[in-house]
């Protein structure tokens, strides 16, 4: 019984925030709202590190948290092909990057299972998280860069890396402390 009871909770919550997530790509793609969104980012910078901290970092990191359960990889890695990136390329970025947000993905779910499944309370489990991810969330924006070029080209972005690194990472910090697990 509690087999199935488990096993309808995780696969109902989880087939309907990705049925959601795809059903929303689908829109903006027939609505041709993608193709806005593409020529957007393409038109605030041509520079490839960028585009990655832009994309994959922080639009996969929104994804993440409405949808999680992989959809920040396929929609944020088509959205960098549509944009030139070469498609394993554009994956494995955006795994790279999907490394930050995860623990809050799907609007809090990964938070609230861990706390259902070991008598936790929520808040305790969320606050923790909110003090040890961060440090990943800054480093990560410097890995993905890193991934792609060497050292040099890597530290002529530095600001940027580390507006959006900080910026996450403060967030992260601050909302998981202070706040509630839904919106981290």
């Amino acid at each position: 019984v509690s087999f199935l009871y488990g096993a309808a909770f995780g696969l109902l919550k989880i087939a309907w925030i990705v049925v959601a997530a795809v059903y929303l790509y689908d829109i903006s793609v027939h609505t041709g709202q993608f193709e806005v969104m593409k020529e957007s980012v393409a038109s605030i910078t041509a520079d490839r590190r960028l585009q990655v901290l832009l994309v994959a970092f922080c639009f996969g990191a929104l994804i993440e948290g409405a949808a999680g359960f992989g959809a920040p990889v396929a929609i944020a890695g088509a959205f960098m092909i549509g944009l030139g990136f070469e498609p394993f390329y554009a994956a494995a970025l955006n795994l790279i990057a999907n490394t930050a947000p995860v623990a809050w993905g799907a609007i809090g779910t990964p938070v609230h299972t861990l706390a259902s499944v070991a008598g936790l309370p929520e808040s305790d489990l969320n606050a923790m998280l909110g003090r040890i991810l961060p440090f990943a969330s800054v480093l990560v924006p410097f890995w993905l860069v890193r991934t792609m070029v060497g050292w040099r080209k890597t530290f002529e972005v530095l600001p940027a890396v580390l507006v959006v690194g900080v910026s996450f990472a403060l967030t992260q910090f601050l909302w998981s402390n202070f706040v509630d697990s839904n919106l981290v």
